[in-house]
């Protein structure tokens, strides 16, 4: 009886903070005067400070996942400031300048534009704050940023590389398959995941493009669109391999990030096998940025 209590709790927690909120964010609802935070990990990190921390990050009161491992008590609560944001009894503004302020950080002016947490998740639930070293975090950031660069001379690579069949590298988008289609959108993912996963099919083989490109599609920001695209659970169906930073450099893949990634190898072999020119020497693809979305 406890134990089916318990799967109730969780799985109302994990869909308030994973589709109802984010739901609304997005279709920017009127029960919030502004929605600070549109993904899930975001609202679940606000919820759990404010819930569970009490002026502390909920990861020094309790082990991640955190839906596996609060109490009933703590999963009652969390599920109740949930509702009250959803329903506007509560500002989802100062709950997350609380927590921000928890974690020493700044809130950020939200009043035109829409603002991503570090919080990193594992698709099972999260795991507490990100913090990479300083100088990955810059080097991240500068990689994410929107400006596009103009297309580089690059060295050629010692490792051979495959010649572009024609007849797969229609540069025209790619029409999602049904079956697929229907599995990202009836998935348990936010609705913004879906909306960056749904874009991504449209990637045809033989191309890439950029987190920069996926986020002026989806009007967003790039930071987003990698965060969307931490943990693909539909690869390589979805194929996050095409998506690169905006120098061009391989980006992250697998959840690692850059050309010294665990995976990076992995990502050069997808994209060679679809005839993209890869140097590796560099860490960087050659040609245009694929910006044809629709």
């Amino acid at each position: 009886m406890a134990s089916r209590k318990m799967d109730s709790l969780q799985a109302e927690w994990r869909k308030l903070y994973g589709e109802t909120l984010p739901s609304l964010a997005l279709s920017k609802s009127s029960a919030q005067r502004t929605w600070p935070v549109h993904l899930d990990h975001c609202f679940a990190r606000i919820i759990l400070d404010n819930a569970v921390g009490n002026g502390e990050p909920w990861t020094s009161k309790l082990k991640s996942p955190a839906f596996k491992n609060m109490t009933a008590m703590q999963l009652q609560k969390c599920i109740a400031l949930g509702k009250a944001i959803r329903d506007g009894k509560e500002d989802l503004v100062k709950l997350d300048a609380k927590s921000l302020e928890a974690r020493g950080k700044k809130p950020k002016s939200t009043a035109n534009s829409k603002r991503t947490c570090g919080i990193a998740n594992n698709g099972e639930g999260l795991v507490g704050e990100a913090n990479p070293p300083k100088k990955r975090q810059l080097d991240i950031k500068s990689a994410l940023s929107p400006r596009e660069p103009t297309n580089e001379s690059l060295p050629p690579t010692s490792l051979p590389t495959s010649s572009p069949d024609p007849s797969r590298t229609s540069s025209e988008p790619v029409s999602i398959e049904r079956g697929l289609h229907t599995l990202i959108t009836t998935s348990s993912l936010s609705p913004f995941r879906q909306r960056v996963l749904l874009a991504l099919c449209q990637v045809p083989s033989g191309h890439f493009t950029s987190y920069a490109a996926l986020s002026a599609h989806l009007q967003s920001s790039a930071r987003a669109v990698g965060n969307a695209l931490r943990n693909n659970p539909f690869a390589p169906r979805v194929p996050c391999h095409r998506v690169v930073a905006a120098d061009r450099s391989l980006g992250g893949f697998g959840g690692e990030w850059g050309k010294e990634g665990k995976f990076a190898g992995e990502k050069v072999r997808l994209l060679r096998e679809e005839g993209v020119i890869v140097h590796v020497g560099k860490g960087k693809v050659e040609g245009e940025v694929w910006k044809g979305f629709r």
